[in-house]
């Protein structure tokens, strides 16, 4: 579990050089509300939001690329309108069974792939990339806004199985995160993508600059993909309710603390030097509202 910890700590930081290399480009946006310098999981710019997403092994990108890209705008409170694929194949045949495939994906979630762009050629690793557009709902729904006593909610299960499998699962995950958005205040939300989930949860703690107290542990390999949501809420009850009627499973990993650690039961495994660490390491500034 610690090696996973670390590994899951540093993955939060690798790509901090690179977000600094950008870090002014925000600046040369009219109407950019999250850009570089949230480092949220999506952009949006006015009431639009775009994530893109890959490149992808050709295997992962066929089974989960599209849907991936969209979780990442619905998480920011946006509905996915449709996308472009850019995909690199070793000949025309292998492009047109991964077409099929992303078809099943765009169909199974309503987005429509309107365009993109296909290079054949042998001396080409096979591989995937999706750019998503959507439409913000009403507010945005940073990854950074949790609050001392939130609870802590990991929404949807793991996406995981075939195409039609993971499209359910989404979808499921995606109605039900939606409707919460009109029913219950949301604080801070983040797909369990990169990093897992604890590196996830630390990211949006990190970003708050708060601690949690964890009290369960939703999946045991906590460094890996999952696809399903961590939420920062208040009002359990109501979240509880909308998942119930959507048969979207919904488990609490832990509550919020001013204490700036990471706790599992009574054993500290993010000490408050090594968040303060992360807090001055991490580039990040809040949104404006």
């Amino acid at each position: 579990m610690k090696t996973e910890i670390k590994r899951a700590i540093e993955h939060m930081c690798e790509t901090n050089h690179v977000r600094k290399v950008f870090w002014h480009m925000d600046e040369k946006v009219s109407g950019l509300r999250y850009g570089i310098k949230q480092g949220d999981d999506a952009i949006v710019v006015g009431k639009d939001v775009l994530n893109m997403e890959g490149p992808y092994p050709l295997k992962i990108a066929r089974k989960t690329g599209l849907i991936h890209t969209c979780s990442d705008l619905v998480v920011m409170g946006a509905k996915p309108l449709y996308a472009l694929n850019s995909m690199q194949v070793n000949d025309i045949n292998e492009a047109k069974e991964v077409a099929e495939d992303l078809k099943k994906q765009s169909d199974g979630l309503g987005v429509p792939i309107l365009g993109g762009n296909t290079q054949v050629g042998d001396n080409l690793t096979p591989c995937i990339s999706f750019v998503v557009f959507g439409r913000l709902i009403n507010e945005p729904i940073p990854d950074s806004g949790a609050k001392t006593n939130d609870r802590i909610l990991m929404l949807g299960e793991v996406v995981e199985g075939s195409i039609g499998e993971r499209v359910y699962r989404a979808k499921t995950k995606f109605d039900t995160f939606l409707e919460l958005m009109e029913e219950v205040d949301i604080h801070a939300a983040k797909d369990c993508s990169r990093g897992g989930w604890f590196g996830n949860l630390s990211e949006m703690l990190v970003k708050a600059k708060k601690g949690v107290r964890i009290t369960s542990i939703p999946y045991p390999r906590i460094t890996r993909y999952m696809g399903n949501y961590l939420i920062a809420v208040s009002d359990v009850k109501e979240v509880l309710k909308i998942a119930a009627k959507h048969k979207c499973p919904v488990v609490e990993v832990g509550r919020v603390t001013d204490e700036l650690s990471m706790k599992m039961g009574d054993e500290t495994v993010v000490e408050e030097q090594q968040m303060m660490d992360l807090i001055k390491k991490l580039p990040y500034r809040c949104a404006k509202s």
